[in-house]
């Protein structure tokens, strides 16, 4: 590995703009496009100003006017790549941790990137507006020279000495450790508090892109780190494309949800661009941007037009999958927790997909739309290879087919939502013979027309609320969307986003991934036991299944709070004045409609009884206990008669 002295010296220029000097970087350089192509990294995503190529073991300093886009790039994978960013005259200005997870709500260290990144003035210097690698560092120093000594192997260059190196000819004074962005930099921050980290997620090409809210000095590294995995034990360079300001990017977050599975890339659904005409409020979302609230409203307002009038909710993240063949039926009768003979066409089911241990690999709805044709409609991308595989298992002629891009969903929720989906509706009856809305019963499902718009209208939701998911080819999505909220204008109809979505799932008793369950509980610990068919000749892991319903070490309850104080995610409930925990919140929020803080929990059995009074332990779990009672697991209308009531006269 070079020393830090030679770090410098070693760099390379890859194009007439790039330098071989931190010294040598006149601005009028800035302005100058490359025509030069690299064949090992991705093409350019749109004009560039300026290049440079880091070698490995090295760091380079570049400067970027305020509104430039600066494209840091893995150039051969698992290379982490600090960066700096200085803004003042006298380069003052530096990127703080402490001020930028304050800003973003965030006290701790944690894995992952902040939307932006902040001075000791609170002034954001720059914000993250791509990354291709969903696993970053904590904030904390990159490399030192104390680590590598620690570990016994002094005088090994660090990514702090080459950055002392190269900011000395601009005033900058040395460091011991500088407080740096870690870049594809693989960490996690244990149950004990501690950092653990192993070797990067880039791959060859992952990128991370900022765009510069100041005019900054930049300093980025390709780390020299080859005595630990965190470089896959062999350091290699990284490369820096600057783009010019006078282009917009577009926000995308890449994920690989398994490792065989490709990147994606954050996406808009087809109703994504009349949505952002109302809000500019969007969170990332199973791979999709979705609102989080909307503009001059607030959640509460949606929340209120949910139970009262009607809301329209995008939900086109959920995934869609068609299992047709000789054998769909026998698969899924397999591979689903509910008796699909129960099932005819036209109608649906709600239930799980079980692991062979007893765990939930997603829930989700299956619907019949023909003899040998039904649709699974869940979460996760990966429940299509799960129920390929499963297939393959056990010899079954079927055929999945990912329908996700070509179905995008509305849900047109309240108890004025049939009012308004009455009279633009035109059933087909192609499905189960229904020609009128109000024969739709609940989890009934029928083709229909909405003013020449060709849809699939099934009686289901996840509000607790009457209400209709639309299923529609994306080309047709903003026509939907514009005919229905203009229908629904006369009846209050408001559109809702994902924070009043989540306080009315909440209040219904209903599931979220990664809350109330995963792949290591059960559907008896979540609360959907009933969905389970114990009396399927087969089922997967209905052995496991058998054996956990006579123990499950743990029920879904729901809770009432004594107090206003809203319980969180992974808090510990006690048995009322004792020191033993006997369960923990998966979910919670404030109840408008109950006027009442309310929780999901998971508890032992023996206290799960409706009217035991138990304790939510906050902070410290010793001086902060709230008493608690439990209750049926939906809070508010836990027999589900406003979604299941008769429209029929």
């Amino acid at each position: 590995m070079p020393a830090a002295t030679e770090s410098a010296a070693t760099k390379s220029a890859v194009t007439k703009s790039a330098v071989t000097k931190s010294t040598e970087l006149p601005q009028e350089q800035l302005n100058t496009s490359t025509s030069i192509q690299h064949s090992d990294i991705p093409p350019p995503l749109g004009e560039v100003v300026a290049e440079y190529r880091i070698d490995a073991g090295t760091a380079q300093t570049y400067r970027v006017d305020q509104g430039q886009y600066i494209q840091i790039i893995d150039v051969e994978g698992a290379q982490c790549s600090d960066f700096l960013a200085f803004a003042g005259e006298r380069y003052q200005q530096e990127i703080d941790a402490t001020v930028t997870r304050t800003l973003n709500g965030t006290a701790n260290p944690q894995v992952g990137l902040h939307g932006k990144y902040f001075s000791q003035t609170m002034q954001p210097l720059v914000e993250v507006v791509q990354s291709t690698c969903d696993r970053h560092d904590s904030f904390l120093l990159a490399c030192t020279p104390r680590y590598y000594e620690d570990a016994g192997y002094p005088g090994h260059p660090s990514c702090s000495e080459n950055f002392n190196h190269v900011l000395a000819p601009f005033g900058l004074a040395n460091r011991a450790g500088w407080p740096a962005i870690n870049f594809f930099f693989n960490t996690e921050i244990d149950c004990a508090r501690s950092v653990a980290a192993g070797e990067s997620w880039s791959r060859p090409g992952d990128y991370v892109l900022l765009k510069a809210h100041q005019t900054l000095l930049c300093a980025s590294s390709a780390c020299p780190d080859d005595i630990d995995p965190a470089n896959g034990w062999q350091p290699t360079p990284i490369h820096v494309r600057v783009y010019a300001a006078n282009q917009t990017f577009t926000p995308k977050i890449g994920k690989r949800i398994a490792p065989d599975f490709p990147l994606q890339l954050t996406q808009d659904s087809a109703f994504t661009s009349s949505i952002r005409q109302l809000t500019d409020d969007l969170i990332e979302y199973n791979g999709f941007w979705v609102p989080n609230s909307f503009a001059h409203q607030g959640d509460y307002a949606e929340y209120w037009a949910l139970r009262t009038r009607a809301v329209l909710m995008d939900l086109s993240a959920l995934r869609k999958f068609d299992v047709t063949g000789q054998d769909a039926f026998s698969l899924l009768q397999y591979a689903f927790s509910r008796n699909l003979e129960k099932v005819s066409v036209g109608r649906s089911a709600y239930g799980c997909l079980p692991n062979p241990h007893g765990g939930i690999v997603d829930d989700g709805i299956v619907f019949q739309l023909g003899e040998a044709h039904y649709r699974y409609v869940g979460n996760c991308d990966t429940d299509g290879d799960w129920l390929q595989r499963l297939a393959e298992q056990q010899g079954l002629d079927v055929k999945i087919d990912n329908t996700s891009s070509q179905l995008h969903n509305l849900a047109l929720q309240g108890p004025l939502s049939f009012e308004i989906l009455e009279p633009l509706a035109q059933l087909s009856g192609k499905l189960s013979g229904l020609s009128r809305l109000e024969e739709v019963g609940y989890f009934q499902c029928e083709f229909a027309e909405i003013e020449s718009i060709p849809v699939l209208i099934s009686r289901t939701g996840y509000t607790g609320e009457l209400g209709y998911e639309l299923f529609v080819h994306p080309r047709y999505g903003p026509r939907l969307w514009q005919t229905l909220m203009k229908a629904g204008q006369p009846k209050g109809l408001l559109p809702m986003g994902m924070s009043a979505l989540d306080r009315a799932r909440i209040e219904a008793g209903l599931l979220a991934a990664g809350h109330e369950f995963d792949d290591l509980i059960s559907p008896y610990q979540a609360g959907i036991g009933w969905t389970v068919s114990t009396k399927k000749p087969d089922l997967v892991g209905k052995a496991a299944l058998a054996a956990i319903r006579a123990h499950p070490p743990k029920v879904a309850v729901g809770l009432v709070l004594e107090g206003n104080e809203v319980a969180a995610h992974g808090q510990n409930v006690y048995a009322a004045g004792e020191r033993w925990r006997i369960g923990q919140i998966t979910s919670a929020t404030f109840s408008p409609i109950l006027n009442a803080s309310i929780a999901i929990a998971q508890v032992v059995p023996e206290y799960a009884q409706t009217e035991t009074a138990v304790e939510v332990g906050f902070l410290d779990n010793i001086k902060r206990r709230m008493r608690a009672t439990i209750g049926p697991l939906a809070a508010f209308d836990p027999t589900k008669s406003r979604a299941r009531i008769s429209l029929t006269k």
